[in-house]
């Protein structure tokens, strides 16, 4: 346990298996409690945060029933820098996404008043202030290139931010060589490794890593950027790496679902962290409230790709 703290604590993501019978959602709340704790969360705040990772870990042993394990993993990380930091808690399953039509919105249908189940999502909804969503990955420990969907959340944490990087002895990267190497590692483990063709230019200080047709990673000076079909160029600093990598996972397998007949639900893009060259999150906790609503910002303009980047 004290390893993934570490491992949240230096930027990294700290990801454990979870059980597949009903000691999950028990394990999934001490293990979430213990790295929260670690990083100095406020007691109500943990709380919350228990509570919704609870009702997160719950609700997959729904997959039980079929004949497949449920390989269900907790993750945990923290993106955005200063006050605008921010302790992510995803929980993955191997349970197809939502059927076509019928999947989640920004805001959730409440479940019948005597219904004994059913609300678990409202929770998530009301205690995050509506900062949670879904989208399709792929594993972290259960299989390399196994996919499923993860539902994840968020809790505004500045105070963990004062020591991040700097617990495990890693600060962040300062090439864009660097930080191609890590994102380059993180997609290796998730079943990418031997499909991804990188070109560098140190004298530039540039790095770019193709993914797919029309899905690139490139990095120069400090900033991160993935480019997308369909999407606008999204950027970020070089602390929020883990979240890069993880919205390049999200992108690949939404169009592999799009283009599948029998296609998992379409993935929400929900949560992304548009920034304007710096670490700081799109999201911004408003005035006057203990936590949340989260307002998500305007668009920024982004510059340009370099021409060579279109590998």
């Amino acid at each position: 346990m004290d390893d993934g703290l570490r491992m949240v604590q230096s930027r990294a993501c700290g990801a454990w298996a979870l059980p597949g019978d009903p000691t999950c959602a028990g394990v999934a709340r001490r293990l979430f409690r213990q790295v929260a704790s670690g990083l100095g969360l406020e007691p109500e705040v943990i709380d919350d945060g228990v509570t919704m990772v609870s009702e997160l870990a719950a609700n997959t042993l729904h997959v039980q029933r079929r004949p497949a394990p449920a390989n269900s993993e907790l993750w945990l990380y923290l993106r955005g820098t200063g006050p605008r930091t921010e302790l992510v808690g995803k929980v993955f399953d191997t349970l197809p996404g939502w059927v076509r039509g019928n999947v989640p919105g920004r805001t959730v249908a409440r479940a019948p008043a005597d219904a004994m189940s059913g609300r678990g999502l409202e929770v998530v909804h009301e205690l995050s202030a509506g900062r949670w969503g879904h989208h399709l990955s792929r594993a972290r420990l259960a299989g390399t290139a196994l996919r499923g969907k993860a539902v994840w959340f968020a809790l505004p944490t500045p105070a963990a931010d004062r020591d991040a990087g700097r617990v495990a002895g890693r600060g962040d990267p300062a090439t864009a060589a660097e930080a191609m190497t890590e994102l380059e590692k993180e997609l290796g483990t998730r079943g990418f490794a031997g499909k991804l063709v990188r070109a560098d230019d140190p004298g530039a200080d540039m790095a770019v890593l193709s993914i797919a047709s029309g899905l690139t990673l490139w990095c120069r000076s400090g900033s991160a950027w993935l480019r997308a079909p369909g999407t606008a160029v999204r950027q970020w600093g070089y602390c929020d790496l883990v979240e890069v990598a993880e919205q390049a996972v999200q992108e690949y397998e939404t169009t592999i679902a799009l283009a599948e007949p029998n296609a998992l639900a379409t993935a929400t893009r929900t949560g992304a962290l548009l920034t304007s060259g710096t670490c700081n999150t799109s999201a911004t906790l408003l005035p006057g409230r203990r936590r949340g609503p989260w307002k998500s910002a305007a668009a920024v303009s982004h510059p340009s790709p370099p021409s060579w980047v279109g590998i």
